[in-house]
């Protein structure tokens, strides 16, 4: 008999409640990662891959340290997982948002041991109100604030030390030089905390290395706990003082909880053409607007630029994303799931609840009360009026 810690969108050992249990629990331990090629059936962009190797080799390093081996091995989840685990396993894991992942936790219940936990989101579902959840951002914002819990981040297993991050070089024309990994996520929070956070509203739309946090990359893969960030913020503001930018910080956290409690409470709903909206909503697809979109050759320059620049970098700040995707739906009138599945390819911080949602709502279709529209012309004026972020990606 022994324990296994099922690793999804949660590669990390700090605040890990189901290694610590594991650890604590058990004494043989095996750790494992399934790359699941179903659901790859699309080509992934590069820089994701190679996000997702050095998260995993970092990984690996900090479960060395206590003798457990990271186990990565390709397939079908379900039947990867029924090929790996032995009867009397119990199977130690976070439970994680998305239609997929929820059937793949129902079937490893219904046939082994397992002991599973709540750590993808700051605030759990069972704080926030036994009613329906609130759909409208604003609403849940409110509830959240008066009524929600912070859970202190659990350490890291006796024994295991994280490696220090080796610095990275980094390009000040590129938005996102940074390393895949543990390591490099809580670096990159304490850089950013440091000083950055104090500006953060004010800069959070630019384009550049420090104008946002780029936190979301190791959030998305779980290298990055979201209590972490929550109570070293909370350290730097009981130390520095808070101020409106470092409450930012704070309400970006809560719209990811927003989208992640969402999705879970409304199931695949959020996959339809018409997203969270009664009815049916048709969209047309013409796949020769929807390959120069994702080229970067619509002749629409600002547009371009972010679209080669998420081609080569895997990243593309949030700005950017709301006026790509408001291009793709209303000036070329085409299916919103379509920019969402070429997301889900190239980003480096794909996750499924905040990608779908974000798209959803630019489209009319998601947590909204109205439909945004973000026109590339008056972006451009007011966001690169120099247009140095447009000549460096056209």
């Amino acid at each position: 008999m022994g324990a296994v810690v099922w690793y999804r969108h949660d590669l990390r050992v700090d605040d890990h409640e189901a290694l610590r249990s594991a650890c604590e629990e058990q004494d043989v331990i095996r750790a494992v990662y399934v790359k699941d090629q179903k659901k790859r059936d699309f080509k992934r962009g590069t820089q994701q891959a190679k996000f997702e190797q050095e998260t995993l080799e970092n990984l690996a390093s900090h479960l060395s340290q206590i003798g457990i081996t990271l186990d990565i091995v390709e397939g079908e989840t379900i039947e990867t997982l029924d090929s790996y685990l032995q009867a009397d396993d119990t199977v130690y894991f976070h439970k994680m948002t998305g239609t997929e992942e929820v059937a793949s936790e129902q079937y490893i219940e219904d046939k082994y041991a397992v002991r599973s936990f709540e750590t993808q989101t700051l605030h759990r579902r069972e704080d926030i109100g036994s009613d329906e959840l609130k759909r409208v951002f604003t609403a849940f914002r409110k509830r959240v604030e008066a009524k929600g819990t912070f859970y202190d981040p659990l350490d890291p297993p006796t024994g295991i030390q994280l490696v220090k991050e080796e610095s990275v070089e980094a390009n000040p024309e590129i938005a996102f030089p940074f390393r895949g990994g543990e390591s490099a996520g809580r670096a990159r929070l304490q850089e950013y905390l440091a000083e950055p956070v104090f500006t953060y509203k004010e800069t959070r739309n630019g384009f550049l290395r420090n104008d946002s946090s780029k936190l979301s990359a190791w959030l998305a893969n779980g290298s990055l706990s979201p209590r972490r960030v929550m109570a070293e913020l909370q350290e730097v503001e009981r130390k520095k003082g808070a101020n409106e930018s470092t409450y930012w910080l704070y309400f970006e956290l809560l719209w990811r909880d927003f989208f992640h409690l969402t999705m879970r409470e409304t199931g695949s709903r959020l996959f339809r053409s018409s997203g969270l909206q009664e009815g049916q909503r048709t969209w047309k697809t013409d796949q020769l607007a929807v390959e120069r979109w994702i080229e970067g050759k619509t002749g629409v320059p600002f547009v371009d630029a972010f679209m080669n620049e998420i081609r080569e970098t895997g990243w593309m700040s949030n700005r950017g994303r709301q006026i790509v995707a408001s291009y793709l739906i209303h000036e070329l009138k085409q299916d919103w799931r379509i920019g969402a599945r070429y997301f889900e390819q190239q980003l480096i911080d794909y996750d499924v609840a905040s990608n779908y949602g974000n798209w959803a709502f630019i489209a009319g279709v998601g947590n909204a009360t109205r439909t945004p529209r973000f026109d590339p012309a008056f972006q451009q004026q007011r966001y690169d009026p120099k247009q140095q972020f447009t000549k460096r990606w056209t």
